[in-house]
């Protein structure tokens, strides 16, 4: 019997070909290569290229300072190309190479698919992944949006490869591992969600475990030392966790990074900082980042202690922002608020679908390898209801997780009404 795999190869073949001219189409119809913004991502490439090092303006003082608050590898990423001038056509090289990575997230999924499930669900995996429009959306803009989703994505896959007991593949899971981490420390969300997978399945041996965590750190080491030469502390990757937990847990906290946002012929976003007393300001001008950083985890802690009732209530409100939308008033992505009826449409069947399939994984024998995703989609989720949530693009990586197992469940009702019509 001829087998099948040509076809199935050829078919994946055709969906990343789709996938990758549909982020093409994106990128020409929304002309987003045309004076793109870059953020603070942008700010730190410029600083970057101008000689002025891995630097951006302190909110407060105003003035340029060395700084941690955001992972290192898309500022340098783009800071490569910036070196040829901020021009179009940069930065339509820029989002190509994005567009290319995007598209590559695709068959890794696919290939993930398979580890967990099976062929019929690797293919409606990779189907969704290539028409997902928020992964179109994210690969032509200047964030590390796709790149979090790519690392991420892959060391997954390494993760439910490490059975294998290769050496090679432990490398690659903990150097795509140390990557993730330097494209969005989020991804500090492997840590935990692989020492519970051992400790509850055993599914890899001790040493491999710690070799791949050593591994990992080893990609970090650099990069936490250029931050102790810094910052005179130790800092693994960033100094924002702090700020971003007061930004989640203070007396004006909405939920998101903003207070307000109005909404005028040109909206003016009313970012959390702007609500601190003035004088506050101006003693944070004067102060290190790492001070800053101390200060603003002291006063979220202080929060939290004295307004029990209010943390929670925020809490819960946090985590019905991160798995689903908030409202226009506090939400700062013009975008969002422009798609949100198309966005919630593709959303919800996701979400349904993907819980279902998370569901079926754990009353079926993927259990083993599928608790591993489980652990990394709640952790991540946790940490950014814990501090605070808000931008679609936070929850990406999630979203990435549960098309995954949305594939499992559309897999198990294919199957579940073939039966019913023979």
């Amino acid at each position: 019997m001829q087998s099948d795999k040509p076809l199935n190869y050829r078919f994946i073949t055709l969906v990343i070909i789709i996938g990758f001219s549909l982020r093409i189409m994106s990128m020409i119809v929304l002309k987003s290569y045309i004076a793109p913004q870059a953020w603070e991502y942008g700010d730190i490439a410029e600083n970057i290229v101008e000689g002025r090092g891995f630097s951006r303006i302190n909110e407060f003082s105003h003035t340029i300072e060395n700084t941690s608050s955001h992972a290192p590898l898309y500022p340098y990423f783009l800071s490569f190309f910036y070196q040829f001038g901020q021009k179009n056509r940069v930065y339509l090289i820029i989002q190509l190479i994005q567009i290319l990575v995007s598209a590559l997230t695709i068959w890794i999924i696919y290939k993930t698919t398979l580890l967990l499930f099976n062929r019929l669900s690797a293919i409606i995996a990779a189907s969704g992944a290539s028409l997902y429009p928020p992964l179109i959306y994210y690969s032509t803009k200047l964030t590390p949006t796709v790149w979090t989703v790519f690392f991420m994505s892959l060391t997954i896959f390494f993760i439910l490869k490490l059975k294998n007991n290769s050496l090679r593949t432990t490398f690659l899971c903990g150097l795509t591992m140390g990557l993730s981490i330097l494209t969005n420390p989020i991804a500090f969300a492997f840590f935990p969600g692989l020492i519970i997978w051992y400790l509850v399945k055993k599914p890899v041996g001790f040493r491999k475990l710690c070799l791949l965590i050593l591994v990992t750190l080893v990609v970090l080491v650099p990069w936490t030392i250029r931050n102790h030469k810094i910052h005179h502390r130790p800092v693994p990757v960033t100094t924002q966790f702090c700020k971003n937990f007061w930004i989640g847990n203070n007396p004006n906290a909405t939920g998101t990074d903003y207070y307000r946002v109005l909404r005028n012929d040109k909206p003016i976003f009313v970012l959390m900082t702007s609500t601190l007393p003035r004088a506050v300001k101006h003693d944070l001008g004067r102060q290190t980042e790492i001070e800053r950083s101390d200060y603003f985890l002291n006063q979220g802690l202080v929060f939290i202690v004295q307004n029990p009732g209010k943390s929670m209530n925020l809490l819960f409100t946090k985590a019905f922002y991160f798995w689903w939308f908030a409202p226009p008033e506090i939400n700062g992505s013009v975008d969002a608020i422009k798609y949100r009826v198309i966005n919630t449409m593709i959303y919800v069947p996701l979400l349904v679908l993907g819980i279902i399939g998370i569901v079926l994984s754990l009353s079926h024998n993927y259990k083993k390898q599928s608790l591993v995703l489980i652990l990394v989609l709640i952790i991540i989720s946790a940490t950014y209801i814990f501090t605070h949530v808000g931008l679609a693009r936070y929850r990406m990586p999630v979203e990435a997780i549960l098309i995954i197992f949305a594939s499992l469940s559309l897999t198990k009702f294919k199957r579940y009404f073939t039966k019913k019509q023979l």
